[in-house]
């Protein structure tokens, strides 16, 4: 009798350390969930997470929080993420720079497929804008490539750090060019993007959201957009394809969402689709498109497929513009 009732006993107990774990995930979220951004404020996806996630906090009931932890092109703020307790409250908005960083340096302090589960693709954005200080002497894109193929000229595009998609266009374009442009690395697009205006450097790749700021206040000048059709927030600015690099195809990068490894699937799908739904809410998805940042729903399958592919592709276009490993 004695030896059931033990038995009875260590069931229960099993039972009850079963059942913690499911009902903390159906009470997901109890308290307040941190977005942890690579970038300075002001970006795209600075600003992506702002909005979709003030929007989630209205959904969910609680509040989701910002912050900006910046450094090593998205590396310091993708470790914090990685080493998180894996429960939903801790997630990564970041960029292609999280799919180009196995390509360009030794050593990271994480594995970049193992370390993290792809949870929602926001958006990908059509194209990136090119953009000089509005008293450039490079009236047109042409103006710029004849420009910057002088050496003498010392043409210079500064971008958030290397590694990252702002950063791979400007050597792409002087691969597929033949432009010597300089690369000056800044601490995030916001910096960059002060730089030409303050003349620091010549030039700067923006997104659509950050371009089509900085453009209507008359802080920058477009010269060109880097897909191969014209965009709808810069129908009169002309393609670099069409411009003299009729091979230039590049898209203005995207944002999403991770969460640490071996976060339950159930967060990570409730997570998703309040996201998901957030994008739909019209104060959001209007915003987006008027970043020419159009809102994408992914499953957190089809983010995860997507990511592969793109670690793909980055790892070829670092082969092609020469990027040294650091």
């Amino acid at each position: 009798m004695i030896h059931r009732r033990h038995c009875m006993a260590a069931l229960g107990a099993i039972g009850s350390s079963f059942l913690l774990p499911a009902f903390g995930q159906s009470d997901f979220p109890n308290r307040p969930i941190k977005l942890l951004v690579p970038f300075s404020a002001g970006g795209s996806p600075d600003l992506l997470a702002r909005v979709i996630g003030t929007r989630v906090g209205k959904q969910m009931g609680q509040g989701v929080v910002v912050e900006n932890r910046l450094g090593a092109n998205g590396i310091v703020a993708a470790e914090a993420v990685a080493r998180a307790t894996p429960d939903g409250y801790t997630l990564l908005v970041t960029t292609g720079s999280h799919a180009i960083n196995p390509s360009i340096y030794k050593s990271l302090p994480y594995d970049t497929l193992a370390d993290f589960a792809p949870v929602s693709l926001f958006t990908v954005a059509p194209a990136l804008t090119l953009v000089v200080h509005p008293d450039s002497p490079a009236k047109t894109f042409k103006d710029f490539l004849e420009l910057a193929r002088k050496p003498e000229a010392n043409v210079s595009f500064g971008s958030p750090g290397s590694g990252n998609t702002l950063h791979l266009a400007g050597e792409l374009l002087n691969a597929m060019a033949g432009t010597r442009m300089l690369h000056v690395p800044y601490k995030g697009a916001a910096p960059a993007l002060n730089a030409v205006m303050a003349k620091e450097v010549t030039a700067c790749f923006l997104s659509t959201a950050a371009a089509t700021m900085a453009v209507k206040a008359g802080q920058v000048r477009p010269l060109a957009v880097t897909s191969a059709k014209r965009i709808g927030a810069f129908p009169e600015v002309p393609t670099m394809a069409e411009s003299g690099v009729p091979d230039m195809d590049y898209n203005g990068g995207w944002v999403g969402l991770f969460a640490p490894a071996k976060t339950p699937a159930p967060v990570i799908q409730k997570i998703s689709v309040e996201f998901n739904r957030a994008m739909q809410a019209p104060e959001v998805n209007e915003k987006m498109l008027s970043w020419d940042s159009p809102p994408v729903e992914y499953t957190p399958e089809e983010f995860g497929r997507f990511f592969r592919q793109e670690m793909d592709k980055f790892a070829r276009i670092v082969k092609i513009a020469n990027v040294p490993k650091q």
